[in-house]
Formats: structure tokens, sequence, C-alpha cells
């Protein structure tokens, strides 16, 4: 539609939106005509419920040995958020976490179980499921076409950045193998390892252009300076996650005009 905001670039992912203030905040951008996808952090508890948390912990116990109805109301499922932005038309992005297990990242979730809450209340065209687990992905991918994943590279998970011009190109040969595989929607980076492959190695245009050229699109996060989110943008950055929306309507005014 000429109107609809998610035909321009960039997009913002708002940023932890695991309670009901933060996801009022996205649903008042988008409500603004805003390209706002609200992320979700998704761990799951002792009783497989599907819920929305960042850390491991909750009130200082496992997350995932603390059954739901322990929780007190205080953290939200997967299927009350969809309840409560469905109508909307707002769409999500669903961060995945994981634990690492004899030296590979394994997901926190089900993968049969999220793709079954999504095909039941008809969200897998609105969701994109972005994780490091590649084991959890692949399955995704085996259940389902339409769904949209994206691979997430950072140091915390173990990806060291590339000391070297010759080491962003086998990053980026890793990446078209894992797109080749399964197809992949985008992949998201820590904006520090872009600053690097810009003011150290100068490869930022030829690394946005390969993967651009791939059909993969580029997410870039926690990204809460302007001159800097600027730039990601205008090398073609499909997503932007900011704490931070002051700068952004800003952007699009330009991006539009």
């Amino acid at each position: 539609m000429e109107n609809d905001p998610y035909q321009i670039l960039p997009k913002l992912i708002a940023h932890r939106c695991n309670d009901a203030h933060a996801i009022q905040r996205a649903l008042d951008l988008f409500g603004r005509h805003l390209p706002v996808y609200m992320e979700c952090d998704v761990r799951a508890t002792a009783d497989h419920v599907l819920v929305m948390h960042h850390d491991e912990t909750w009130n200082g116990q496992p997350l995932d040995r603390t059954a739901y109805v322990e929780l007190q109301g205080d953290v939200l499922s997967l299927e009350t958020v969809i309840q409560m932005i469905k109508p909307s038309g707002i769409p999500l992005h669903l961060d995945v976490k994981a634990r690492q297990v004899e030296s590979k990242w394994r997901a926190v979730v089900d993968g049969d179980r999220l793709y079954n809450l999504l095909a039941r209340t008809g969200m897998l065209s609105r969701v994109i499921v972005t994780t490091v687990a590649g084991k959890f992905l692949r399955r995704l991918r085996e259940l389902s076409a339409e769904v949209r994943l994206g691979v997430l590279y950072d140091e915390d998970y173990g990806d060291l950045m590339p000391p070297s011009k010759g080491a962003v190109n086998r990053f980026i040969d890793k990446i078209m193998e894992f797109h080749e595989e399964i197809g992949l929607e985008a992949i998201f980076l820590n904006q520090e390892w872009l600053r690097v492959f810009d003011q150290k190695f100068k490869v930022l245009d030829t690394f946005f252009y390969t993967i651009a050229k791939a059909g993969i699109k580029i997410a870039v996060w926690t990204v809460d300076d302007e001159t800097w989110a600027q730039r990601f943008v205008d090398q073609g950055a499909e997503w932007i996650t900011t704490d931070r929306t002051d700068w952004f309507r800003k952007i699009i005014e330009q991006d539009r005009a």
C-alpha cells in the first residue's frame, strides 16, 4: 500500500517490550504510523509456558524451574502478549534466549511449541524469530516455510568479532552458508561490530552491499546514538533496535522525503 510505513527504511525495533508499560509505548508509536516492531525476550517456565522475560531468573529463582502460576502475574506469557497486540496489527520480533550446552548454544524454548502457538494464533506472518541457536532455527524451518527467521551474532554468544578484513569475508561466507541452508530473513548484529567494520577495516559499505544482494536484511542493536543510527540507515539497515525513539521520527521523515 502507498501509505504503508513498512515499505520504507528504517524500521524501529522497540527494545525489551516484556511488560504492559513497554508494550503500550510500542503501540503508541505504532499508532503514530511509525514502522515499529515490538521486541520480546522469550523463555519458558518449568511447566513449558512461553513467557516474556530477559533474565534467566525471576526474584532470584531460575525461571525454567518456576511454574507459571508462581510468577504471580509479574511475567507475561507470549499468548497473553499476542492477545494484547493482535488487534493492532503491530509485528513482533521474538528474541529466543539460549544457553550453552557442551560448547553449543541451545534455545531454552521448544521450537515445536513456539511454532504451534504462532500458527494457532495466526501470527506466523507477523513475527520474526531470532536466536543464536542454529538447531532451533533449523527446526522452525522444517516446520514452516512461512516463518521468518533471523540469526544473531555477538561475542557474548561466543562469536568473536572478525579481527581483519579477511576475517570479515570469512564471516560473510558463514552467513551465506547458513542462509542457503534455511533461508534467513535477517541477521542481527551488535553495533560495535559494525563500527569496527566502518572505522578500522573500511568495509562497512561492502558488507552491507554483499548481505543485501543475497536478500538478507541487516538489523543493528542497540543503537542509542543518533549519528551512528543515521550512518547505519544510510548504508541500508532494515531495522534499528533502540531504547530511544526521540530521533527516530526525524530519520523516518527524511527517508520519506
